[in-house]
């Protein structure tokens, strides 16, 4: 990568010998490019990167990224342990609501965030983050950003390393890769994985139940064939499975009116204050059953590029499919007050593309392409009442049975062309048209009452068109500006109680302008860009329960059209390599998201005029910065030293925590999530064949939390503390 492709350890002592930052090709836009050309503001980390950063998860890449933040979850899976878990914010924009996603995570082009928002890292080629709409290659799926994983593809070289990672809470990971050239430059196979499990970091002290242990195993078989020289085939096939002992949470003791409300004897409210609230606890909570969890995914991935002397043809074929399983505990306290017998959750999601693009040296390049994509959701729960309901109801009574299917059908064709007019100037121009069908069925049953069904259909058309200009002032510095429009299709909720209710396309217009530059003598990169989003027609759902005038509980779910929002900001990335032997890099984000109008915004604090409030999950402030120091220690060895530093400003995990605030001016805490920094370190040494790390995340041990669980009943607000962490990997290159 910094001169031939090199991609071994060698690499690393190349970097700090030859003063030059290295280069840094991305394909956001479906082709190759350095990313000093990309008109877009995107954060890349190369396999290099990857290893020096300790990236293991989606949340590692997110804070070495401006003005991305991420809630952490209790499961590794996002969103699948609770609709408020492990979610994520692009320039403040979010899943506040709707069916689609603001987002998509693509591994080797293919969408995947249906099945997880969490692929493994494992023998990764590149991480590319794009920060902005994504709609002309992307979709409906791409209205705040897109995160693109690209795996190592099979080589005409027999390799295979392992490495072993033993840290604290006795967490274990065995990972792996092996490649294998079976018909010498025609044929060859790869495979790579891991193993890993932990006791967890939190304490149960019920007898009854587990602490929040895990288990993880994760498999890649990849093949490549090139039959000839103008033919690449690629075919993957990927299988994870996850496994969860706990969902754990550490209580506040911070209980909503509503938890006041209907908290009677024999259940005392909070249930567990012999524990202790956080923060004065950090490890320990009391459950009567513990909630496991089961994910399983799969990820399938056909690829036939044909490069003609005057164009490239590419075909990608994709197909999905996870099933989630949840069952347990769910009042979060020791008593038997409410419990989820069963969440069955089955996803899966086929795609086929087509793209033809020009391969040319002529000043017009171009590219066109057309996509069909179906995603199929069906999901059961059943909820029910606990022994010690306190309501007199019998044990087992059903708060909630209710499933649902969902399917949505896309079809989309796509351009771009790319003018170079000048040696230094580069017009932009692009779109894509999507039509999407939204197919829905639900049964379900409240409170005791029937199961009644109910379902329905609509469509949604849209054209979302891409405008960029690129001027290249010198070799080393050139300067951008991008209109896009982002979008999200539309769609119903179906409330047996209450019928059908509609809600429609949310889009947003993100006007950015960028600079980016090699100065130094190649020894500092610098990019830098602001941006002001345009937000409309924003979907936000909204779950209630309550109380009736006859003291039964009733419960009310619905998605509106009713806020617009907007965003606007400042992005700084920074790599510089001060001398032979040290490197710097900051990345620093300002962002500044709020609802523009939202005058009749429902909430658990009731309906409240939100205009002029913070979004959630966007804080003001994100910054990253990193120091590394690495000397040659012999002829053969190689030493280093790694600091990183990590801040995030105040933010509100959730509407409703923003609403609480609000309603309740003296009681931020545990709805306004601080701002909190943190420091990990980095020791080890490497040659060709091996590398040892010892690491500390967290080193200061500092006290913070990225989400506030609202539902957490009896025993009011809960959080995930955060924790030091630390361990030793080592790495051997076998062949």
């Amino acid at each position: 990568e910094v001169q031939d492709g090199i991609t071994n350890n060698i690499e690393v002592i190349l970097e700090t010998t030859i003063l030059t930052v290295p280069e840094i090709i991305v394909t956001s836009q479906r082709r190759e490019q350095s990313l000093m050309e990309v008109p877009i503001a995107v954060t890349a980390f190369s396999a290099v990167a990857i290893r020096k950063n300790n990236i293991t998860a989606v949340e590692d890449y997110f804070s070495r990224t401006p003005n991305i933040y991420i809630t952490e979850g209790a499961s590794r899976q996002a969103s699948n342990v609770t609709t408020s878990s492990h979610n994520l914010s692009i320039r403040g924009i979010s899943n506040i609501g709707g069916n689609a996603s603001s987002f998509g995570i693509y591994v080797d082009d293919i969408n995947v965030a249906l099945v997880t928002r969490n692929p493994h890292i494992v023998d990764m080629e590149r991480i590319e983050v794009l920060r902005g709409p994504q709609g002309t290659f992307f979709g409906r799926n791409a209205s705040a950003g897109v995160v693109s994983l690209v795996t190592k593809k099979p080589t005409n070289k027999t390799e295979s390393n392992f490495s072993v990672e033993y840290g604290r809470f006795n967490s274990l990971q065995l990972n792996g890769m092996i490649n294998i050239p079976v018909i010498k430059d025609k044929f060859a196979i790869r495979a790579a994985g891991l193993v890993s499990g932990s006791d967890g970091n939190l304490i149960n002290d019920h007898s009854a139940g587990d602490g929040n242990g895990y288990s993880y195993q994760h498999l890649r078989v990849s093949g490549r064939a090139t039959p000839s020289e103008a033919l690449t085939i690629d075919v993957s096939m990927t299988y994870s499975n996850e496994e969860q002992d706990d969902f754990g949470l550490v209580h506040t003791g911070v209980l909503s009116d509503f938890v006041k409300s209907i908290c009677f004897p024999p259940v005392n409210c909070p249930a567990d204050g012999d524990l202790g609230f956080y923060p004065e606890n950090t490890t320990r909570y009391s459950h009567n059953e513990p909630l496991e969890i089961k994910d399983t995914h799969g990820i399938a991935v056909g690829r036939i590029e044909y490069d003609a002397d005057a164009f490239v043809f590419t075909s990608l074929t994709g197909y999905t499919e996870g099933t989630f399983w949840r069952a347990g505990e769910l009042d979060f306290a020791s008593t038997d007050f409410l419990t989820e017998d069963n969440n069955d959750h089955i996803r899966s999601s086929f795609s086929q593309e087509f793209r033809l693009q020009s391969n040319n040296d002529s000043p017009m390049q171009w590219i066109v392409g057309g996509i069909y994509a179906k995603d199929e959701e069906d999901e059961r729960e059943d909820i029910n009442f606990g022994a010690q309901n306190g309501f007199g109801l019998p044990d087992g009574f059903g708060i909630e049975i209710g499933d649902y299917q969902q399917s949505i059908e896309t079809t989309a064709a796509f351009a771009e062309v790319n003018w170079q007019t000048t040696d230094a100037l580069t017009l932009i121009f692009g779109g894509r048209y999507s039509d999407d069908t939204v197919v829905r069925a639900e049964t379900q049953s409240e409170f005791g009452s029937p199961l009644v069904a109910v379902n329905g259909e609509n469509s949604f058309r849209d054209f979302s068109p891409r405008f960029a200009i690129n001027y290249a002032t010198s070799e080393d510095v050139s300067v951008y500006a991008t209109v896009s429009k982002g979008w999200k299709s539309g769609g119903f909720t179906l409330d047996p109680q209450r019928q059908r209710a509609d809600f429609g396309d949310e889009t947003l217009w993100n006007y950015e302008a960028g600079i980016k530059a090699e100065t130094m003598d190649r020894r500092l990169r610098l990019n830098m860009s602001v941006f002001n989003i345009d937000w409309k027609d924003v979907q936000v759902s909204a779950g209630l329960f309550g109380m009736d005038n006859d003291g039964n509980i009733t419960a009310y779910s619905g998605v509106s059209n009713a806020a617009s929002a907007s965003s606007k900001g400042l992005e700084i990335e920074m790599l510089a390599l001060v001398s032979k032997n040290t490197e710097f890099g900051m990345n620093f984000g300002y962002n500044d998201a709020k609802f523009v109008s939202f005058e009749d915004a429902v909430t658990n604090a009731g309906t409240m005029d939100l205009s002029g409030k913070p979004l959630p999950r966007a804080p003001k402030i994100t910054l990253s910065a990193h120091s590394l120091y690495d000397v040659k220690l012999n002829d053969n060895l190689n030493g280093f030293v790694r600091a990183e530093y990590q801040y995030v400003s105040q933010s509100y995990s959730r509407l409703n925590n923003l609403a609480q605030v609000l309603t309740t001016r003296s009681l931020h805490y545990p709805f306004e999530i601080p701002g909190h920094s943190n420091w990990n370190l980095r020791i080890g040494a490497e040659n060709e064949k091996y590398r040892i790390v010892a690491y500390t995340e967290n080193a200061l041990n500092s006290k913070y939390y990225t989400s506030t669980y609202d539902f957490g009943y009896v025993n009011g607000a809960g959080v995930l503390p955060s924790y030091r962490n630390f361990g030793v990997r080592v790495t051997a290159k076998l062949k």
